[in-house]
């Protein structure tokens, strides 16, 4: 203790002289100096900052033992050195003495201690209580209860805050003196609002003078405890209860920090900052900050710009990790605590107002590359990043709808944050912060860049469409967005769309492509499973409500239904986009269809199957051109396109089926109109019973293609009929034409019944063979050409190739009355009203072979 009593003459006053075992930690205790010696930690609070120098210097402190030692501010060299001798031995060697020297302190009048240091001192007894032995733990000892106390450091402490009152009145005056100095600091560094009383408030008593012991002080603390001593016989008794009175008079009495009126080295503030003590390590680096500001406006010499150098780049790199701490609790501001929260947003505040407000303090902000508001800004906006990139996002082989639960699971995040902030994390903030705008704008803009990282994938079109669906129905729905929760801190009023007018084209169309590859793929699935199923099992096709029926009418149908249904919830566009996208496809897929089916229809033997699964095809293709036709006004191009090649594909498939009538038929014509047709019925019936078959067939064909395939084949029987008259393969001589006219009206009867039957509505060509049948007919050739009129009236397309057919039939082949007959054919055809209707040309499909070089059939 012979340095510091040495310091102390040299004239550097000491404010307070602490020493103690553990590391200094709280707030009362900044601007602490740290020493270790064997083993021991000793801690010096000094005033002067020579004297911290000095102290800083010599590290070898002579031993103390395991105690507090308090000593008043006391400017005399002597008073104080030799209290500083008192510390470094013990004069009480017993109770007694103890107690004589507290009463005398108490007589002498003590100064109250401040609330700060008195609370320091109680912790201190109260840490020591736990270091005194119990009753029955007490070491024996020759010397009884007065050598156990002489060696407890309790007692050592009693002694020295006793030692810390003045023998005179010198004392007292001093301390007050220095009270009212370091009052007046820390009013400077702290601005008035933090002032210690002084002087002129020190409340009077009665006779004028301060009161002694009245509010508390070293003196009564020390006479507390020996009170304790005497009443109890037992010192960790009488020190509890002592302790105890303290602490309840502490509670009326509300503390008092101080602020250090020196900062504390790089490294302690570098440990606040990281122990998350921040505004102590702000308050330390504000004084760095001045003292720095100070040393560098005065006239530096040469061999000091090194260490200003030196100082000014730890100064910044402290700057540097108190703003990197502060950003770290900011981004992390919904899993910090409130109280840390708070303070690091005291701070960012302050330092705020600092930086724009020259007025607001004197001392200088702590500036970096950037400002405060804006560092704040970017954590806040890092932290909501660092958020919705932890969002769970499974892999496409572990669920194929991996992306809709993640952007379902980012929907909640969002809104459990946002709930969060408005509820949790603005409460720590001023208003003028603009917290939840603040917070609702990072998350816009970090959403928007996560689901254009998410485009930047090879998606599939299930995934784009969730990708859609979420960005345009959801995001700002009352799922998210629109929460109630969040009302009304969040309103999406006022929010600028979640992505541009190109990215979201962009998604359409990657979406569109898509789809156009799915439903290519769907499509040709479906024929390959239809050939499968119906075209190699050669099992009749399923009959719906009485119709041939394929269940690929119901798949095209409803997938296409779905598509344009799920499009149109995200927007019109869409949905019309989709729709010239499916109609588009079920164009190609028709042809291609009708191409396949024709190809395995050629090489197929199995004629029933082959009709059937025709007419099943043309009932699906008719319902899925129904289907279509409802889009056609939203997308009237692509509709019509797509039914003028699904009318081509029944068109087609309607033709089939007249050729099979007409294959099988053929042979059984060309036996009418010989000389064994007019003996024989067989070849006729057969026909007849060939029209019936297929009038079952065509039963089971939905309207409006059953009309159009009766009429085709009624159209193709009277054609063939009428044909084989006209390949003048045989004459009727020797009155056998009223045998053979006589034949053809019966047979025209039953043609012309039987068609009615089906629901023909080609009901002209029922007179065709009955004309024929009047003109071969007739007895006397010359009332023939009086016979043709009707004929030419009913068909204008005859022509005289037709009618010469006719006669040879009848037995005519030349002479005045073929001559007077085809020039009456001239006459009616030249009149007006012999228009020909193209819609009704029987004669003019029917080519006349040339004149027959073989000899006719008699």
């Amino acid at each position: 203790m012979k340095e510091i009593a040495q310091c102390l003459d040299n004239g550097f006053p000491l404010r307070v002289l602490r020493f103690e075992i553990r590391e200094c930690e709280s707030k009362s205790q900044k601007g602490v100096w740290q020493y270790k010696f064997q083993s021991r930690h000793f801690v010096m609070v000094v005033k002067s900052s020579t004297a911290h120098s000095y102290l800083k210097a010599d590290k070898a402190l002579c031993a103390v033992s395991e105690c507090v030692c308090w000593i008043a501010m006391d400017s005399l060299a002597d008073s104080v050195k030799e209290k500083a001798t008192m510390c470094s031995t013990n004069p009480f060697e017993d109770t007694e003495t103890l107690e004589q020297v507290s009463l005398q302190s108490m007589e002498n009048g003590g100064e109250n201690l401040y609330s700060a240091e008195k609370s320091d001192v109680i912790g201190k007894l109260e840490s020591e209580l736990t270091s005194v032995p119990s009753d029955s733990e007490q070491p024996k000892s020759p010397d009884g209860p007065k050598s156990l106390l002489k060696r407890s450091s309790l007692g050592r402490l009693s002694s020295r805050l006793l030692s810390g009152l003045g023998k005179d009145g010198e004392g007292k005056r001093e301390q007050r003196k220095s009270v009212n100095e370091d009052q007046s600091e820390r009013r400077k560094l702290s601005g008035p609002e933090s002032s210690v009383p002084g002087d002129n408030e020190e409340p009077k008593s009665p006779d004028g003078s301060l009161p002694t012991l009245k509010r508390g002080g070293l003196g009564r603390l020390s006479s507390k405890i020996l009170s304790g001593l005497r009443k109890d016989g037992n010192a960790k008794q009488g020190l509890v209860k002592a302790v105890a009175e303290i602490r309840a008079e502490e509670v009326e009495t509300p503390l008092k920090h101080k602020e250090p009126e020196e900062p504390l080295s790089v490294m302690e503030i570098h440990d606040l900052i990281n122990k998350g003590v921040l505004e102590e390590a702000h308050i330390h680096l504000l004084l760095l900050k001045k003292e720095l500001d100070s040393e560098a406006s005065k006239t530096v010499q040469e061999g000091t710009q090194s260490e200003l150098l030196r100082k000014t780049k730890d100064m910044e790199l402290l700057c540097g990790t108190l703003r990197n701490k502060l950003k770290s609790i900011v981004k992390d501001s919904l899993n910090n605590s409130q109280d840390l929260l708070t303070n690091a947003v005291k701070i960012i505040v302050e330092e705020d107002k600092r930086e724009h407000d020259p007025s607001y303090s004197e001392a200088s902000c702590l500036k970096g590359p950037q400002e405060w508001k804006e560092l704040w800004r970017e954590a806040v906006q890092e932290g909501v990043r660092d958020r919705i990139a932890n969002v769970p996002i499974a892999k496409r082989e572990d669920n194929q709808s991996w992306l809709a639960v993640h952007l379902a699971l980012l929907g909640k995040s969002i809104v459990d944050d946002l709930e969060s902030v408005k509820t949790m994390v603005q409460k720590c903030y001023p208003e003028d912060f603009g917290v939840c705008n603040t917070y609702v704008a990072s998350s816009h803009q970090e959403v928007s860049s996560h689901l254009q990282k998410i485009m930047q994938q090879k998606l599939e079109v299930n995934e784009w469409y969730a990708l859609l669906n979420w960005t345009i129905n959801c995001y700002e729905s009352d799922k998210i967005m629109g929460n109630l929760v969040l009302k009304p801190e969040v309103n999406t009023e006022g929010m600028d769309p979640l992505l541009d007018k190109d990215t979201l084209e962009n998604m359409k169309t990657n979406y569109i492509t898509g789809l156009q590859v799915q439903l290519k793929h769907c499509l040709e699935n479906m024929l390959n499973i239809e050939s499968e199923k119906n075209w190699e099992t050669k099992d009749e096709p399923e009959i719906l409500n009485g119709y041939y029926h394929s269940e690929i009418q119901i798949d095209i149908t409803e997938m296409v239904h779905r598509y344009v249904a799920t499009s149109r919830e995200i927007d019109t566009d869409l949905e019309e986009r989709v729709l010239c996208t499916c109609s588009e496809e079920l164009k190609h897929f028709s042809r291609h269809f009708n191409n396949t089916f024709m190809e395995w229809r050629t090489s197929s033997p199995n004629s029933a199957l082959q009709k059937s699964l025709s007419i099943a095809y043309i009932n699906s293709f008719s319902n899925i051109k129904t289907e279509m036709d409802k889009y056609k006004e939203k997308c009237p191009a692509q509709i019509e396109q797509l039914n003028n090649e699904l009318d081509k594909v029944i068109q087609d498939l309607g033709a089939t089926l007249l050729a099979d009538f007409i294959q099988e038929t053929e042979p059984y014509f060309k036996k009418l109109m010989t000389k064994r047709w007019l003996s024989c019925e067989d070849d006729f019936e057969k026909i007849m019973e060939i029209i019936e078959n297929h009038s079952e067939l065509y039963k089971k064909m939905k309207q409006p293609c059953f009309q159009k395939c009766v009429n085709g084949i009624h159209y193709s029987a009277v054609k063939g009929y009428v044909t084989q008259i006209m390949k003048k393969n045989y004459s009727c001589k020797n009155r056998k034409h009223e045998r053979a006219a006589a034949k053809i009206k019966v047979e025209s009867e039953a043609l012309r019944s039987h068609f009615d039957d089906m629901g023909t509505t080609s009901k002209w060509l029922h007179s065709a063979a009955l004309h024929l049948g009047d003109i071969v007919g007739v007895k006397n050739k010359r009332d023939i050409k009086e016979t043709i009129q009707p004929l030419v009236s009913d068909f204008p397309d005859i022509s005289k190739e037709h009618v010469s057919a006719i006669l040879y039939f009848r037995g005519i082949t030349k002479g005045p009355e073929k001559q007077a007959i085809l020039q009456r054919l001239q006459e009616l055809k030249s009149s007006p009203k012999a228009i020909v209707n193209r819609s009704r040309l029987l004669f003019g499909a029917i080519v006349v072979p040339k004149a027959n070089a073989c000899l006719p059939l008699t």
